[in-house]
This record gives C-alpha cells, structure tokens and sequence, in this order.
C-alpha cells in the first residue's frame, strides 16, 4: 500500500503471517508469542531498526520493569508497573520518519506510548520528566472495547497534546499494529491503528508537530514506554521497524 504524505511516499507492507488472530499474550513465566518472521518494508530511506522479533534484542537497553521475553520484549506486567525499551539508533528531527510496530495489552490496564526522546538510549527517567519528547500514546477506553489515540509535544514548558482520537481498535485485548508517519516538509504526524496487518487508508490522528523546534539540535531516540494500573494488565511489543526519509 501506498501511502502520499506531502510530497514524498512510503510504501509500506507487514507480513501476511502477522495476523490478527494470534492469541492473547501469555503470562511472564511463558514464551510471548510466535515470532514475526518477515520484516516490514519501507521503500524509500534507511531502515534504522528492523525487528520482526525480539529474539535477540540487539542495539536496544530494557529499563524499569521491562524485560525481554523472546520473541517479545515485555515492557510491563502486574500493578503498577513501568517500564521502557529505547534504540541505540538516533533520528534526526529534521528528517522525515515512518515506524510500524505490533504489541499486545491485556487487562485494559494502563497505556503504551511511542516516544522519540533527547535524553538519550539508556534513559532511566520517567515518562513525564523527559524532556524534550514527542509522544504517541495508545490506551484502552474503560468499559468499553475501543481505544484512543494521542500526540503529545513537551519542549520546555508544559505538554501540548492533540487528540485523544477515538478508534474502532480494542487497544486492550489482542494484537494491534501501528504505523506512525512523520513529515518534516508539512510537519504532520499521521497515526493509523489496525488490528491486522493492512494499513488503513485514513489515520486515527493527524497531528501538527515541528519535531525539529519540539527536540531542538539534538538526536531523538525513539523507543516505548508502557505502564499499567491493576495486576491484570501487561504490555508486549512483538515486532519494530523505523525508517527515515530524506
């Protein structure tokens, strides 16, 4: 599928074999699911991380309560629990990005957010005391089997969030696959959310952003961060790709 955003195209295709029917995540002691076995393609720029499984985790620094549990990298798991995933493999933010990612939350406990962060790749802080940062945070609407989605900018004042963007997309039970696509021409992030493995034609949220002005001089790595409120919930990213654009 093609997908044009302002002047310049990303192409991008996940493997059939991530289908939606993969069961719920398994307990901590358990494997945490089939492995990816086809990474995602993006046909222009560099492939700057490229994890159809997290079998070995190279390249990428596990913090809080976060743990690699092959194929998968669990990032939390019980109440009130946090924990992070960052890449050795910074971005610059004045160039055009696009990540996809598959996780599975269960217990419709808590959130899990994308985050492009200065700090740097072994951060230990958390979530709300990174700054600079660009956020994408994903998390079950209570009661109900849908989610929401929202872009949060923190420079040096106070956050500046847009949304939260509802979706059709349980973001608390099962498998969800997210494509995040950035601009540095129009300065738009656009957000697209599915529970299986075709991207949908229009996205969840469309965000104006200025990475380079929100990070400033400085690299942004990307990475996750989850947390979760009640003993139910856990939080497993399955597969990872990023690739910037000229």
């Amino acid at each position: 599928m093609t997908t044009a955003v302002a002047g310049w195209f990303i192409v991008v295709e996940l493997p059939d074999r991530l289908a939606p029917d993969q069961p719920a995540p398994p307990a901590a002691t358990q494997n945490a699911g089939s492995p990816t076995p086809t990474p995602l393609r993006t046909m222009q720029g560099t492939h700057r991380i490229n994890h159809p499984t997290f079998t070995d985790p190279v390249g990428l620094t596990l913090t809080g309560a976060a743990v690699h549990s092959a194929p998968a990298v669990r990032l939390a798991d019980g109440a009130q629990r946090s924990g992070a995933m960052w890449s050795a493999a910074p971005l610059s933010p004045k160039r055009s990005f696009s990540t996809a990612f598959r996780f599975v939350s269960a217990g419709r406990s808590g959130g899990l957010s994308f985050v492009l962060q200065a700090e740097g790749p072994t951060s230990k802080l958390p979530l709300d005391q990174l700054r600079p940062r660009l956020t994408v945070d994903l998390a079950p609407v209570a009661g109900s089997p849908t989610g929401t989605v929202t872009v949060t900018a923190v420079r040096n004042g106070p956050p500046v969030s847009q949304g939260p963007a509802a979706t059709d997309v349980d973001l608390g039970s099962g498998p969800v696959t997210v494509w995040i696509d950035y601009s540095a021409r129009s300065q738009k992030v656009r957000v697209f959310v599915s529970p299986g493995a075709t991207k949908p034609s229009k996205p969840a949220l469309t965000a104006k952003v200025d990475l380079a002005r929100t990070v400033g001089g400085e690299p942004a790595y990307p990475g996750f961060v989850a947390f979760t409120a009640d003993a139910a919930g856990t939080h497993d990213v399955r597969a990872w790709f990023l690739s910037d654009l000229a």
